[in-house]
């Protein structure tokens, strides 16, 4: 497992990385699980295919075995994805993708979320739908959470797999709720009821020296807070059609507002790392997990929490529950999201025996030994994660459509975060009203983004 983690990286990042480095670290005890070959006979196995995958080494580590227990005989020609230019954090990751697929001709393309969705968008993949019909591949069996995410595009159409996904839920320290005679949480909380739950321990004169309503080892500040609430109830911060920053909505004022009244009530906590150094070690997030240590009543986490708590042999009882819940609709949820998605260029020379290294990933033995290590979620509905009382909380959502986002150059976007953080710190702070905030916003994105006129 990584040792530290990068200052100012987003809420998400944190658990989908470290998802990431335990895959490949737990990926050598896939050579066990050779027979897990698709559902029906492989079409005429081939001297070679050409895959795109972030690199060799992780192809080796993590792919080789399963493909090879379909085309033992078969060369896997890696293109690696690995450079910056790929990088969704370039603005212009789309030029170097489309000359990786007209150039390298990849037969199958194992890309990363924002990767899978710009191909999509740009018609370069294969429809799996019709796929799986013609190969009699149940797509029923698998969790809905992931075939949304795979078809959040322009199309709605399912140009991609992904064999893993991670969610996050709501913990709550059951013990702490007793103790303060704070009703126990129910099932489907929204943001505005989990604020309201842990405003109930701010106030509750039976109130303990530390504790907090709310927290999360990620949060350093309280546009942390307002983004992930956006998230979950599909606010927008940026209008493509207009290219120009939406923070002056009537969505956002509210958002803003909410999150300023529960900081100054005391409700949540949000703290700068202790630290001058690019990377945070384990030992000063397990600091900060005030949840873990006893001392928050509620928090937002990713599935891999569930083990986290299990091997700290906390000496509190605690529980999960779907969410935060999006209020319009409560079936959405929990930020669903996946790690790789593989996809079948629409190009392809070898459709057919691409589509066979796919199911042999999806392959239920597969999401035995994903469980088993801990890399992730398995989308099968039907293995043991799924039914298991502590991890099936997260198969019960759908995720919220992704967010709109915007091209802009790294300095900019480091300048125009930098003052959206400022902003919304003053107007939590009560230093500067949101509406005096708002408008700072605004006018940093009129400066900074592209004129796309």
């Amino acid at each position: 497992m990584n040792e530290a983690i990068r200052q100012g990286e987003t809420l998400r990042a944190p658990s989908r990385v470290r998802g990431f480095l335990v895959l490949v670290l737990a990926i050598c005890m896939l050579a066990a699980s050779s027979g897990c070959t698709g559902k029906s006979k492989p079409p005429v196995e081939l001297t070679e295919m050409t895959i795109a995958c972030i690199n060799q080494m992780t192809f080796d580590a993590f792919y080789r075995t399963a493909f090879e227990s379909v085309y033992p005989n078969t060369r896997f020609k890696i293109v690696p994805l690995l450079d910056p230019v790929f990088y969704p954090q370039n603005p212009d990751f789309g030029v170097a993708l489309k000359e990786m697929f007209e150039t390298k001709k990849p037969d199958l393309v194992i890309l990363w979320d924002e990767q899978y969705k710009y191909a999509a968008d740009a018609g370069w993949l294969r429809d799996l739908e019709k796929m799986a019909s013609m190969n009699k591949f149940d797509l029923g069996t698998l969790h809905e959470g992931m075939l949304d995410r795979a078809r959040n595009n322009e199309e709605g159409k399912l140009f991609g797999l992904a064999p893993t996904f991670n969610a996050t839920a709501v913990f709550y320290n059951k013990s702490l709720f007793q103790r303060y005679g704070v009703p126990l949480p129910d099932q489907n909380m929204t943001w505005d009821e989990i604020l309201r739950l842990a405003g109930l321990f701010v106030e509750n004169p039976k109130g303990e020296e530390g504790v907090r309503g709310f927290s999360t080892r990620n949060m350093t500040k309280p546009f942390d807070l307002m983004s992930d609430i956006a998230t979950t109830e599909g606010v927008q911060s940026y209008d493509k059609t207009t290219n120009r920053l939406v923070f002056d909505s009537p969505a956002w004022h509210a958002l803003i507002s909410k999150v300023a009244a529960a900081y100054q009530h005391g409700t949540f906590i949000a703290e700068p790392y202790k630290t001058k150094s690019k990377y945070i070690g384990l030992d000063v997030m397990r600091d900060r997990d005030l949840f873990a240590h006893g001392k928050s009543a509620l928090t937002v986490e990713s599935d891999y929490y569930v083990a986290e708590l299990k091997r700290m042999y906390v000496d509190f009882e605690w529980g999960v529950l779907p969410g935060p819940v999006q209020s319009r609709d409560p079936s959405r949820g929990g930020d669903v999201g996946v790690g790789f998605m593989f996809a079948i260029p629409a190009k392809s020379d070898h459709p057919e025996q691409a589509w066979k290294l796919i199911e042999a990933v999806m392959s239920e033995r597969m999401g035995e030994i994903f469980a088993d290590k801990e890399v992730g979620l398995p989308v099968g509905v039907k293995g043991r994660a799924a039914k298991d009382p502590l991890y099936e909380v997260f198969y019960k959502l759908r995720p919220v459509p992704l967010q709109t986002g915007y091209s802009i150059g790294a300095s900019e976007k480091k300048e125009l975060m930098q003052i959206i953080d400022d902003e919304t710190y003053a107007a939590a702070t009560g230093r500067k009203s949101v509406d005096d905030a708002i408008a700072a916003i605004q006018e940093a994105g009129t400066r900074l983004l592209p004129d796309r006129r």
